[in-house]
């Protein structure tokens, strides 16, 4: 039987603004009423976060945690106490019951103090037993569930393997026992969150079904025997959050702690209950710390311009400052904008299919705010490169970008490697749209297509052209793909031009990005709030400049023979001369009684 659906992230009775996108549709009336969150939900949310700081703010020194590599001696279990690991669960569970805004905003709070405590939080409400909770059903699973997050327990999940976390097939394995409805559980798994301090561990494992391979996710207690957690892995940032590998030497797994889902008839890496959570889960493990560091770096940014005199004139006065300053604080509005729209409605009527807009904007939130960060790092110069201890030593202001920066890095990576993720979303999402070919292909070619309904922009003339740019951008895209297609018969032989698919997923990005950040600054006109206007200009001048130069690079003819480089260079025959030099031989290491020093 044939899926009912072209991937396993569309929703036939649910749109999606991008998905439309993929397909060459600007959909303006799906992004023009832009949400905003309800004053009452804002105030709730305002409340916990406001107390989730003063607890940072006192137990916390975040510098402290980076150099010790380690969080304060029991503050996860005050977490856990305080139902900061369930926020979205109810309170009858000691949840807070919060909407997936606040919840990213709470992440987001966090992060401003701590990379690590902001990812411990994130773990839990993204992955973590309370996140399962939403998609378990009744039973003894539900009430393992039920029971660590009610006691602020911590859980972990695990996904990536030391073979490499992009294979779509599972090297850990669950056998069914014969006569028993019980698995056992072998295989290692790396780079757990919580996975040095969780009682109780998801673990995706393949388990053959009816002569078929299928990927299913099984609970396991941490204490279980044949389960061993590992040490720490240490990263160049995010140091004190707790992450480590688990190995699973035939553990036995009741067959009820499995989470059974239906078979989506798509070939899915994770199954579809992890894979829906980590959709909206990296909204809080990637967009909310990469939102928080944006926030920073362009506050310390204002700061360090207010104060530094150049030659007798104030740095803020400079032209290449101020493009870099305005910059920053529109990129900024987009990653902010982007969760927003990522979340807010996710909370509501439940009408959109945001799953699409959430797999793209891990690679948005984290690209947008790098970018802030090597801005800052370049203005803030030596300031920005010297550590804040050094910095607090020669009574500097001891601004911490060396060490956020660091944690910055890696949310280009958790998640998913950024030109990866690009290269999955043009595999399993927009090529789906043109195998088969569409229904509407040959209006999709023509040029003479209907002019886009823009109803409803208020939007000064420089961002009403942004828009229309955007709408043609969009049809454009959908022709290009058509064009790909039509030239590629074989799906595969077009799916394996890997660089294309990575092109296509970052136009397909920057009209998102362009498309919502005019929407937010057209619903505030529209309430009489005009002051998102220049920052849209600002965002969408230079989304459209990286549009044309993706474009550039999709259309150029053949380039260089990057396979032959790279072939030559794995054989060890070509190239010799770019090879480091030989390491001088270490001097022996003295044995004991030989060491008279």
């Amino acid at each position: 039987m044939a899926p009912p659906t072209r991937n396993a992230t569309s929703d036939p009775d649910r749109p999606s603004f991008l998905e439309e996108v993929y397909q060459g549709r600007f959909r303006w009336d799906l992004v023009r009423g832009f949400p905003v969150q309800d004053p009452e939900d804002a105030r709730t949310g305002d409340h916990l976060i406001g107390e989730l700081t003063a607890l940072l703010r006192d137990r916390v020194d975040p510098d402290e945690t980076d150099s010790r590599r380690r969080l304060p001696d029991g503050l996860l279990d005050e977490l856990g106490r305080r139902g900061y690991f369930a926020l979205q669960a109810a309170p009858s569970l000691g949840g807070h019951g919060l909407s997936h805004y606040n919840t990213f905003r709470m992440v987001a709070a966090a992060a401003s103090v701590s990379t690590p405590v902001a990812l411990s939080l994130a773990i839990e409400n993204a992955l973590g037993a309370s996140a399962f909770l939403s998609v378990v059903p009744k039973g003894p699973l539900r009430d393992l569930l039920t029971d660590v997050v009610r006691r602020g327990g911590r859980s972990a999940s695990a996904d990536s393997e030391p073979e490499g976390a992009a294979n779509q097939r599972r090297s850990t394995t669950a056998t069914r026992i014969v006569g028993t409805e019980d698995y056992l559980l072998n295989g290692r798994k790396v780079f757990v969150g919580h996975a040095p301090v969780a009682e109780v561990v998801s673990v995706s494992a393949t388990v053959r079904e009816d002569g078929a391979d299928r990927v299913r996710m099984f609970f396991v207690r941490t204490d279980s025997p044949g389960v061993t957690c590992g040490v720490w892995h240490e990263y160049m940032g995010i140091k004190g959050f707790p992450n480590g590998w688990l190995e699973f030497r035939d553990v036995r797994v009741p067959g009820e702690l499995m989470l059974v889902e239906r078979d989506a008839g798509h070939a899915v890496r994770t199954t579809p209950a992890t894979a829906r959570l980590v959709g909206r889960g990296r909204m809080h493990l990637i967009a909310a710390p990469s939102l928080a560091v944006a926030r920073l770096c362009v506050g310390w940014m204002r700061d360090f311009a207010a104060r530094r005199i150049i030659d007798g004139r104030p740095l803020a006065q400079y032209e290449e400052v101020q493009r870099q300053l305005a910059d920053s604080l529109a990129d900024t509005f987009a990653v902010e904008t982007m969760a927003q729209w990522c979340l807010l409605p996710d909370d509501g009527s439940g009408t959109l299919n945001l799953r699409f807009e959430q797999n793209a904007v891990k690679n948005a939130s984290s690209l947008l705010s790098w970018g802030i960060a090597d801005r800052a790092m370049s203005l803030l110069a030596g300031e920005g490169y010297e550590t804040a201890a050094s910095k607090r030593r020669r009574g500097a202001p001891p601004v911490p970008l060396e060490r956020f920066t660091r944690d910055l890095r890696n949310l280009r990576i958790s998640g998913g490697v950024d030109f990866q993720i690009d290269n999955w979303i043009g595999k399993l999402s927009i090529l789906s749209y043109y195998y088969p070919e569409p229904e509407d292909a040959d209006a999709l070619l023509s040029e003479d297509g209907a002019e886009p309904d823009l109803t409803g922009a208020v939007l000064d003339p420089r961002n009403l052209d942004h828009l229309r740019y955007a709408a043609a951008e969009t049809r454009r895209f959908g022709r290009t793909c058509l064009q790909l297609a039509r030239s590629h018969p074989d799906r595969e032989e077009l799916a394996s031009r890997e660089r294309v698919l990575i092109l296509l997923a970052g136009i397909a990005r920057e009209i998102l990005g362009m498309s919502l950040v005019l929407a937010r600054a057209s619903a505030m006109s529209g309430s009489g709030d005009e002051s998102a206007q220049p920052l849209a200009d600002v965002f969408c001048s230079a989304a459209r400049h990286r549009v044309d130069d993706l474009r550039r690079r999709l259309d150029a003819p053949p380039g260089p023979d990057f396979a032959a480089v790279s072939a030559g260079w794995m054989a060890g025959t070509e190239f010799g001369f770019l090879d480091p030099p030989s390491p001088a031989s270490p001097e022996p290491t003295a044995r004991p009684e030989e060491n008279h020093a």
